[in-house]
C-alpha cells in the first residue's frame, strides 16, 4: 500500500476510533475521577503495546528521538488526556469534541511555524471544509443544550487542546527514526509514569484506583482502552508519520461524523438536516485533501 494512502485510512481509523472511545469514557467517567482514567488507561495501553510489540520486534532509537517522544507523552498524554476527561464529564463527547475541533487550527499553525509545512490554498480549502462541517455536524447536536457546555468544562477543554497540538508537533519531529508502534509505546509509557509519579506525590494514588475493584467496570474500561489506544493513539501517529501533520490532522478532525451514526443507532438520537449538511461538508474536504496528496490512489 502506498505510504500516504495509508497515512490517510490511519487517520480515518483514528477519528472513528476516537468517536467510540468518547461515548464509552463519558460513560466510565460518572464512576472514575479523571487522573484515574488517564493513569489506569496508560498502565493497560503500556501492556497491549509492549505484547505488540514483542511480537513485531523493537528496533531502538536515538537519544533525541526518544527525548521528544518522551515530552509529547508527558504533554499530550499526561496533561492532554487528563485535561480530556475532565472536559468530558461537564462537557459530554459532543460538546467536547466541538471544542477540540480548535486544536486542528491551532497544530495547522504550529506546524506552519515548527516544521515549516506549507500547506497549498486548495489544502486550506480542503481542511476549511472539514473544520466548517464537523462544527456544523456538532452545532446541531448542542445547540439545544443550555448546560453542555459549562466555563470549567470549556477551560479544560482548551487547555487539553492546547497540549495535545504541542504534543503533535513534538511527536512529528521524534519519528523520524522510528516506527509507531514504538513511538506510541514510548509516548503512552512516559504519560503513565508521569501519571504514577504525580499520584504517589500528591497521596491520591490508592484513592484513584479503588473504584476499580468492581470487576464489570474494570471490564468496561480494559475494552475502551484498548480502542483508543490501538485505534486513536496508534492509528495516529501512523497518520502522522505518513502525512504532512496538518493534512493528518485535519482528517482526524472527522470524528463528529463517526459519532452522528453511533448516536443514531446506540442512542436512537434523530439525524437533523443541519447535522447531514455538516456530514456532507466533512466528506467534500476529506476527499479533497485526499486528492491533494500527489501519488496517493493509483
Amino acid at each position: 500500500m502506498d505510504p500516504k494512502v495509508m497515512g490517510i485510512c490511519a487517520a480515518l481509523g483514528s477519528a472513528a476510533s476516537w468517536a467510540v472511545g468518547s461515548i464509552l469514557f463519558k460513560r466510565l467517567g460518572e464512576s472514575l475521577s479523571s487522573p484515574a482514567m488517564t493513569l489506569v488507561k496508560e498502565i493497560v495501553s503500556v501492556v497491549l503495546l509492549a505484547a505488540a510489540l514483542a511480537l513485531v520486534g523493537f528496533q531502538g532509537l536515538d537519544r533525541q528521538s526518544l527525548l521528544l517522544l518522551v515530552v509529547s507523552g508527558l504533554l499530550g498524554i499526561a496533561l492532554g488526556d487528563t485535561f480530556f476527561f475532565r472536559a468530558l464529564q461537564d462537557l459530554g463527547p459532543l460538546a467536547l469534541v466541538l471544542l477540540m475541533t480548535l486544536g486542528q487550527v491551532l497544530t495547522v499553525v504550529l506546524a506552519v511555524i515548527f516544521l515549516g509545512d506549507r500547506p497549498t490554498p486548495a489544502a486550506w480549502g480542503g481542511m476549511a471544509l472539514v473544520v466548517g462541517g464537523v462544527t456544523v455536524v456538532l452545532y446541531a447536536r448542542v445547540a439545544g443544550d443550555s448546560g453542555a457546555s459549562g466555563l470549567r468544562g470549556i477551560v479544560f477543554g482548551l487547555l487539553s487542546v492546547l497540549c495535545m497540538s504541542f504534543s503533535m508537533i513534538v511527536a512529528k519531529k521524534g519519528l523520524d527514526s522510528v516506527s509507531a508502534i514504538e513511538a506510541t509505546f514510548i509516548r503512552t509509557l512516559s504519560g503513565a509514569a508521569g501519571m504514577l509519579l504525580f499520584g504517589l506525590g500528591s497521596g491520591r494514588l490508592g484513592k484513584w484506583i479503588v473504584p476499580l475493584r468492581d470487576v464489570r467496570l474494570l471490564a468496561s474500561f480494559l475494552v475502551a482502552v484498548t480502542v483508543v489506544t490501538f485505534g486513536g493513539f496508534w492509528l495516529s501517529l501512523v497518520a502522522v508519520k505518513h502525512l504532512d501533520v496538518s493534512i493528518a490532522n485535519a482528517l482526524n478532525s472527522s470524528e463528529p461524523v463517526f459519532i452522528l451514526p453511533l448516536a443514531a443507532v446506540f442512542l436512537k438520537e434523530a439525524v437533523s438536516r443541519k447535522a447531514l449538511l455538516g456530514t456532507v461538508l466533512t466528506v467534500a474536504g476529506v476527499t479533497l485533501l485526499c486528492l491533494l496528496i500527489p501519488n496517493s490512489f493509483p
